[in-house]
């Protein structure tokens, strides 16, 4: 059995997180509570394989408990849709599940877990996190997740992202790139207003761009060619000549 513990300070929320898991074969309830003082004492006493962790506690965070976590623990954010905190989980590439659950992604999390899917936490995905969290904006970083391993990659590094069939792939300097199984769409959101899209399949870090053809595309400094779609052309143009 995989051991939960839920910590959530809205005791309906802990009931019906409890009430959900309860079933799923596999999982069992070991503990609930509300605050980090409480889960820094129930966690060494009930040793859970997973928390269930709210980000925002009546007495401090959930990267709190974490910081302080003695032993390996699985972790899945529950929160509810504050763009702050939603994205300080992105940047870092943490799992997460939005309040109030949802029974069907809450399955598909616990599958993800019971599979192995879900690993502890590591510390450079929880320092940017944090970090974000705390500043409430931008940081300078990003935790991309790819198949094989977690890789921090400042956003400055990034040279265009590429979006096919569910996926997008990083280029990055030093002919580098990172598949990863996200949307293009999710890291528009993420990263800085110097990413520009050109086309819905592109987004580029207008820092590498050399050259803007007539044509209908960009050329980077790498020589790389990046399509400009037609409905989007008037904007790249307004973008690139500062006239907005």
């Amino acid at each position: 059995m995989i051991r939960v513990m839920i910590i959530d300070d809205e005791p309906a929320i802990r009931k019906d997180t409890q009430s959900l898991l309860q079933q799923q074969p596999d999982f069992v309830v070991v503990a609930a509570c509300g605050s980090v003082q409480e889960a820094n004492i129930i966690i060494p006493a009930t040793q859970p394989d997973l928390l269930l962790l709210d980000i925002q506690l009546l007495d401090g965070t959930g990267f709190d408990i974490l910081q302080s976590l003695q032993s390996p623990c699985k972790v899945i954010f529950i929160t509810a849709y504050h763009d702050y905190a939603l994205k300080a989980i992105k940047y870092g590439a943490l799992d997460y599940l939005l309040k109030p659950l949802d029974e069907e992604e809450l399955k598909a999390a616990l599958e993800k877990v019971r599979q192995s899917g879900i690993s502890q936490p590591q510390p450079d995905q929880l320092a940017i996190a944090r970090q974000s969290f705390q500043q409430g904006g931008l940081h300078n970083r990003i935790v991309l997740r790819s198949q094989q391993y977690l890789k921090v990659v400042p956003f400055e590094e990034i040279i265009y992202c590429h979006s096919d069939t569910g996926y997008t792939t990083f280029f990055l300097t030093g002919d580098r790139k990172i598949v990863v199984s996200k949307s293009i769409k999710e890291y528009e959101e993420l990263l800085p207003a110097y990413f520009m899209r050109p086309h819905q399949s592109y987004l580029v870090n207008h820092h590498f761009i050399d050259t803007y053809h007539k044509d209908g595309y960009l050329v980077l400094r790498n020589n790389t060619e990046i399509p400009v779609s037609t409905r989007r052309k008037d904007f790249v143009i307004e973008y690139l000549t500062g006239v907005r």
